[in-house]
């Protein structure tokens, strides 16, 4: 019983580090293509929850 809830813990940690570095990457997907190109971007809109994390 303890080894399932140990496997239970294991595999939830990883699935939020995934989760935290995919949401990373795509906030720097925004500030790169917000900074080279000066214009509005495709993702702004889709991910705006990503800079009340700044």
């Amino acid at each position: 019983m303890t080894q399932v809830l140990a496997i239970m813990i294991i595999f939830f940690v990883f699935l939020s580090i995934y989760f935290m570095i995919k949401i990373k990457n795509v906030a720097v997907r925004l500030t790169k293509s917000k900074e080279l190109n000066n214009e509005e971007n495709k993702f702004e809109k889709k991910y705006q929850f990503i800079r009340g994390l700044y």
